[in-house]
């Protein structure tokens, strides 16, 4: 499942509001996007490297996270890009901000 088809399921099931940050412009979502991260009950960070990790829009998503709205990190697949992250650091790096990765798709 692409993040793309992840969003687009949870905005059809109801009327959750999406908030994406560091989205980039080449990026199409498909759905309609919430502007304020406190508001969202979904939040999406896109990374690209491990100095991302240390952003305000990850730490919008880590207290995204804390009160529970459903929260995903984008991030390229190995190689790609320039990324040094792969599912595992990323999993220990969030996981060092207190949140714990439920499942990684």
């Amino acid at each position: 499942m692409t993040t793309r088809s992840a969003l687009s399921a949870v905005a059809r099931r109801s009327s959750t509001r999406i908030v994406a940050l560091r989205k980039p412009a080449e990026v199409d979502l498909d759905v309609d996007l919430a502007e304020d991260s406190a508001f969202g009950e979904a939040v999406l960070v896109f990374v690209t490297r491990t100095e991302d990790i240390a952003s305000p829009e990850v730490e919008a998503l880590v207290a995204a996270a804390r009160r529970d709205a459903l929260a995903w990190v984008a991030y390229p697949k190995a190689g790609k890009l320039g990324t040094d992250l792969n599912r595992d650091s990323l999993a220990a790096l969030i996981s060092e901000r207190g949140v714990r990765p439920v499942r990684q798709i």
